[in-house]
C-alpha cells in the first residue's frame, strides 16, 4: 500500500507541471505583445507594403537607366518602280544595315548614379515612413493600456458613487440630512455610468486603432502594459547625437547628392552622342555586293542644354537649403519633444506618488466623516470629485509621456532593428 502512494506520488509533480506550462502557453497565446504588434505591422500593414513596392519599383529604375541604347536595324531598296530599265528591281539596290549610338561624355554612369541615388532616397523615405507607422502603434499600444486604467477609475467611480448613494439615503432616511442631497447623489451615479460608457468607448477605439495598424479587422487578444512604471528618459544630447543618423536626415542629404548627379549629368547631356552604322549593299543590276559604313552626330548651334543645366543648379542651391532647413527643424523637434516628455513624466510620478494618494485619502475621511456627521454633503462630493479630477490629469500626462516617448524611440533609432531587414533582402 505505501509503495502505491510512492508510486502515485512521482507523477504528482510532473502533472502539475504539465498543468501550470499549458496553462502559461494558453495565457500567453491570449496577450499581444508591442514586439509582435510590430511584426504585424510590418507584414501587413497595407502602408509598409505600398513603401516596399515603391522601392522595388526604383530598383526597376535604376536597372533601366544603367542599360545601353538600343542598336537600330535598317533595310533600304534603292533604284526600283522608275521609267524604262528601272521600272522593275532588276537595277535596285538593297541596303542592310544596323546603327548604335554611343554614349559619351559619361552619360549611362551619371544616369546610373542618379537613379541609383533616387533609389538610396526612396529607401530612406520609406524606413522613415514605416518607422512613423511604428511609432504610432507604439503609441496606440499604449493608448489601450491608458484606456483601460481610465474604464477601471470609471468603474471606481461608480462604485464610489453607489457607496456614497446608499450612505445619503441611510442619513436623508434618518432624517439627518434633506432629500435634495438624495437627488444630488442620483446625478452623480448617473455621471458615473456615463464616464463608465464613455471610457468603454474610448477602450474600443483605441483598439480599432491598434487593429487597422497592424492590418488586422479586430484584436482578440489582451494587452497588458505597465504604464505606471515609467521608463527613464534619455539624455537629450544622446538624442541629438542620433539626429544625423535618422533616415530623414539621410533622404535629405541624399537629395543634394542626387541634384549634384543631375546636374553633372545635364553638363555630360550638352555633349552630343555619335552614332556609327555598318552595312552591306547589293545591286542587282551586276549581282554585286559592298559594305558601307556611317558616322553621324548632331551639331550643338543651337541647343547646348543650357536650359537643363541651370535648372539642375537651382536645384542643387534649393536641396542644399532645404537639407539645413531639415536640420534645424529636427533639432527643434527634439529639443520640443524631449521637454515635453521629460515634463509629462514629473507630472505623472507627482501624481502617482503624492497628489492621487492625498486625494484619495480626503475622500476616505470624507466619506468617514459624512457617516458620522462631520463633514457636510458638499464636503463629500468635493472630495470625490477631486479624486476624478486629478486621475483624469493623471491620465492626461500619461498620454502626452507615451505620445512623445514614441517619438524620441524614433529619434534615437529604437525602431531600426525593425525596417533595416526590409530593405536589405532586395538590394
Amino acid at each position: 500500500m505505501l509503495l502505491n502512494i510512492t508510486l502515485r506520488g512521482r507523477y504528482v509533480l510532473p502533472v502539475i507541471a504539465v498543468m501550470i506550462f499549458s496553462i502559461s502557453q494558453a495565457k500567453a497565446e491570449n496577450e499581444l505583445t508591442l514586439d509582435q504588434a510590430y511584426r504585424l505591422v510590418l507584414n501587413q500593414n497595407p502602408m509598409v507594403q505600398s513603401y516596399q513596392a515603391r522601392y522595388i519599383g526604383a530598383e526597376g529604375n535604376r536597372i533601366q537607366q544603367s542599360l545601353l541604347p538600343n542598336p537600330e536595324a535598317s533595310f533600304e531598296v534603292e533604284n526600283f518602280a522608275g521609267d524604262e530599265g528601272r521600272s522593275g528591281v532588276d537595277e535596285a539596290e538593297l541596303t542592310l544595315g544596323i546603327a548604335q549610338k554611343i554614349e559619351i561624355a559619361g552619360k549611362r554612369s551619371n544616369r546610373t548614379r542618379v537613379a541609383d541615388l533616387e533609389k538610396q532616397q526612396i529607401k530612406q523615405e520609406a524606413i522613415a515612413s514605416i518607422q512613423s507607422v511604428l511609432a504610432q502603434t507604439n503609441q496606440a499600444f499604449a493608448n489601450i493600456a491608458v484606456a483601460k486604467k481610465q474604464l477601471q477609475y470609471a468603474e471606481n467611480r461608480l462604485s464610489v458613487a453607489d457607496k456614497m448613494h446608499k450612505a445619503v439615503k441611510v442619513r436623508v432616511n434618518a432624517a439627518k440630512a434633506p432629500k435634495i442631497q438624495h437627488t444630488k447623489v442620483d446625478i452623480e451615479v448617473a455621471a458615473a455610468k456615463l464616464e463608465k460608457r464613455k471610457a468603454e468607448k474610448e477602450l474600443t477605439l483605441a483598439k480599432t486603432v491598434l487593429a487597422n495598424l497592424m492590418g488586422v479587422p479586430s484584436i482578440n487578444q489582451d494587452i497588458k502594459v505597465d504604464i505606471s512604471s515609467l521608463p527613464e528618459i534619455p539624455s537629450y544630447d544622446a538624442i541629438a547625437n542620433t539626429l544625423e543618423q535618422t533616415p530623414m536626415a539621410t533622404m535629405s542629404q541624399l537629395a543634394v547628392l542626387k541634384q549634384q548627379s543631375v546636374l553633372e549629368l545635364e553638363r555630360s547631356n550638352a555633349i552630343s552622342d555619335p552614332t556609327v552604322g555598318l552595312g552591306v549593299r547589293r545591286f542587282n543590276e551586276d549581282d554585286d555586293t559592298a559594305f558601307l559604313a556611317s558616322v553621324s552626330i548632331p551639331l550643338n548651334f543651337f541647343d547646348r542644354n543650357q536650359g537643363n543645366i541651370l535648372s539642375a543648379r537651382a536645384n542643387v542651391k534649393s536641396a542644399q537649403a532645404e537639407d539645413q532647413n531639415l536640420r534645424l527643424n529636427l533639432s527643434k523637434q527634439a529639443v520640443e519633444i524631449w521637454q515635453a516628455m521629460s515634463n509629462a513624466r514629473q507630472e505623472a510620478l507627482d501624481y502617482q506618488t503624492n497628489i492621487i494618494p492625498s486625494a484619495r485619502k480626503a475622500l476616505e475621511q470624507a466619506e468617514y466623516g459624512y457617516g458620522r456627521g462631520a463633514f457636510s454633503f458638499l464636503d463629500l462630493l468635493d472630495a470625490q470629485r477631486t479624486l476624478f479630477d486629478v486621475q483624469e490629469n493623471y491620465l492626461e500626462a500619461l498620454n502626452v509621456f507615451y505620445k512623445n516617448k514614441s517619438q524620441i524611440d524614433m529619434l534615437s533609432g529604437s525602431y531600426t532593428p525593425y525596417t533595416t531587414s526590409l530593405f536589405n533582402e532586395k538590394e
